[in-house]
């Protein structure tokens, strides 16, 4: 098989099609932790601290699936920048990922958290079980990305 590339722009789009994935799958796996521990789940909480009352629950859904989207964008649009990093195997994708999902998790997850709910982040079981899902997340988001980008292009042709 031949190597990939890809552009910025398009793995920027792949991203935010495995950002969304990936989140949904971070999202449906906290929700379940939650209901184990018997606790509002993350989102939702961090939508009422921001105000969103009522509709915290759809807020909260919402906030995640944005900076899901967002996150993945730029972490596989990083990834066309820098070769290095480029998704070009599943097994790449795979350990590329892991590292995107702590990033993630170390440049977004804690310092919302810290600010809002600090003490989740004292808690060693949520603290670990949202690393853990960041790391899934980044594992999804870049296999996802991946089987994108590897798609053939259909072009028209004139007859």
């Amino acid at each position: 098989m031949q190597p990939i590339t890809y552009s910025v722009s398009k793995g920027l789009r792949a991203g935010a099609i495995g950002g969304f994935v990936g989140s949904i799958v971070l999202g449906v796996t906290g929700e379940i932790g939650a209901l184990a521990m018997n606790q509002e789940l993350f989102y939702t909480t961090i939508a009422k601290k921001l105000g969103f009352g009522d509709f915290s629950v759809l807020g909260g859904w919402t906030l995640h699936f944005l900076v899901g989207i967002i996150a993945g964008s730029l972490f596989v649009g990083a990834t066309a920048a820098i070769r290095r990093f480029a998704l070009t195997t599943t097994k790449k994708a795979v350990r590329v990922g892991i590292l995107g999902g702590i990033a993630i998790w170390i440049v977004v997850y804690v310092p919302v958290t810290g600010i809002l709910i600090p003490a989740d982040l004292t808690n060693a079981t949520f603290a670990v079980g949202t690393f853990v899902l960041h790391v899934l997340y980044g594992v999804v988001a870049g296999v996802v990305s991946l089987s994108l980008l590897r798609r053939p292009v259909k072009t028209k042709t004139t007859a």
